[in-house]
């Protein structure tokens, strides 16, 4: 006789597991991973954890109910029995062509695309999903008819949760030019009083952190925008007290491939991962920017790599590569060739994003000033209101002229810019989720800006059989690109 597992529904949230200890014990190595980096870990180092993250054991038999397919798929393969609380297996009843019927509704003027309708009929009818959908896809109407659906036909209200203040402007703004009542719309960020009876609140994930669980009982429906980011301890303590919204839906153009507790921890915050169209299907759809890469390899001079090499035996291995890249950005000639690169680009908007705001941003800002030139310099002490006049004024400038020294924490994820024609990486990055996302702030089309071009930049300070780090994290990016059928080119300059 199979092996039986009986699941029942605690909240919007979790699910219990009933089934006996062996089962118990099988599903927690199944639903076991190791996160990036464990073996960083100090506890991992002293031997007092093994490394695993374990999203179920014996002790807490409790699951998040995004990964009952996950369960399903156990459940075959070791032939158990599972019985269901018939309420985690409802599918509302919609029509294959309903996310049209929306948007006639809605009377939105844009041309709903086929795998916008797909993304929506699908969320609406398993009442949870995880879009993966890349920039340019239009995320933003999917999740503005998704919310008129709730409202119009149940009353309920919606939580959008975004990144960061930008994003909070800009998704407001987007919801009231495809025709939202700007009344129904409020916006939370840092000092903004949270109480509040509109139909749609939008708010960083920041914002809402101390917020207790009662204040979020009043929403049905919770969506997350760019929730690749959701696998944070702050984001899934939001997402835990959403006990009250059965309706949650996470938007991201990039899910990590590398990472299966990345993957995991979202499919159980919102549901199972459901991909239409790829960034490679839009540029060859012409919806977004045709798009190509230009690989530049620096290679600085043997007195440098002599002057690293010498400077790298001093210090500690596991220091060594922030002491790379201070080492790389305080470099003259490297950062006046990036000066050089962006004055080249006459008559184009341009955008080139730092990971240091200190050591890197403030360096650059005063090379890159020329007059006849606006450069605009955003980081994280920037202010929303700021952040979104400069968006405004570099979209509707119809003289291109305008470089944005940004970054990669506030301008790489969302920012919705459709008249920039260059992306210039100042700071490398291995990290697949970055830099497909900064990728993305190149690829949106319109306003005379169809075509995009990538500078990435890296620097090849190896010598004998050593590879510096930040050039592995090149080869790294390059597989990204050959994976994601980017066209590229790689040229080596000498410094």
């Amino acid at each position: 006789m199979s092996d039986v597992i009986k699941i029942e529904k605690i909240n919007n949230v979790h699910m219990k597991i009933v089934a006996d200890n062996g089962t118990l014990q099988e599903l927690s190595e199944f639903f076991a991973f190791r996160p990036d980096g464990y073996q960083f870990s100090p506890k991992f180092k002293a031997r007092v954890w093994d490394g695993y993250i374990r999203l179920i054991t014996p002790f807490k038999p409790f699951l998040y109910i995004g990964l009952l397919n996950h369960l399903k798929e156990f459940a075959e393969t070791r032939e158990c029995k599972l019985i269901i609380d018939p309420e985690l297996d409802e599918v509302e009843p919609v029509p294959d062509d309903y996310g049209y019927e929306l948007a006639r509704e809605a009377k939105i003027k844009l041309e709903l695309r086929d795998y916008q309708n797909d993304y929506i009929v699908n969320a609406i009818r398993h009442k949870r999903s995880l879009s993966l959908s890349p920039t340019s896809s239009g995320k933003s109407l999917m999740i503005y008819l998704i919310q008129q659906h709730y409202y119009n036909a149940f009353q309920h209200r919606t939580l959008v949760i975004v990144p960061t203040i930008s994003l909070v402007h800009q998704m407001a703004g987007d919801f009231i030019d495809y025709g939202c009542d700007p009344e129904h719309v409020y916006k939370i960020q840092g000092g903004v009083d949270k109480t509040t009876k509109k139909s749609i609140v939008i708010s960083t994930w920041q914002s809402l952190m101390k917020q207790p669980k009662e204040w979020f009982d009043q929403f049905r429906v919770v969506v997350g925008d760019e929730a690749h980011l959701f696998t944070g301890k702050s984001l899934s303590d939001i997402m835990d007290k959403c006990t009250e919204a059965p309706y949650r839906f996470g938007f991201t153009g990039t899910i990590s491939s590398d990472s299966k507790t990345h993957r995991m921890v979202l499919q159980g915050l919102f549901g199972p991962i459901k991909r239409y169209v790829s960034t490679k299907d839009l540029i060859d759809a012409g919806s977004v920017a045709t798009f190509k890469i230009k690989a530049l390899v620096l290679k600085h001079p043997q007195e440098l790599k002599d002057a690293f090499r010498s400077k790298i035996k001093t210090i500690q291995k596991e220091k060594r590569f922030h002491a790379e890249k201070e080492f790389i950005i305080n470099n003259e000639k490297r950062n006046l060739f990036i000066r050089n690169l962006v004055w080249s680009l006459k008559g184009q908007n341009n955008l080139i994003l730092f990971e240091l705001v200190e050591k890197h941003g403030k360096i650059l800002e005063p090379l890159l000033r020329k007059e006849g030139r606006h450069l605009h310099f955003i980081y994280g002490n920037t202010p929303g209101e700021e952040r979104e006049r400069i968006r405004q004024l570099v979209e509707n400038d119809p003289e291109k002229n305008h470089d944005i020294l940004a970054s990669y924490g506030v301008f790489s994820t969302g920012v919705n810019l459709k008249r920039l024609d260059n992306l210039i990486l100042a700071s490398g990055s291995k990290s697949e989720i970055r830099i497909l996302q900064s990728i993305g702030r190149t690829l949106r089309k319109g306003n005379g800006a169809d075509d995009a071009t990538l500078y990435d930049i890296a620097d090849d300070i190896s010598h004998g059989s050593y590879v510096n780090y930040t050039l592995e994290h090149f080869k790294k990016r390059i597989e990204i690109y050959s994976s994601e059928q980017f066209p590229f080119r790689i040229y080596n300059v000498d410094l």
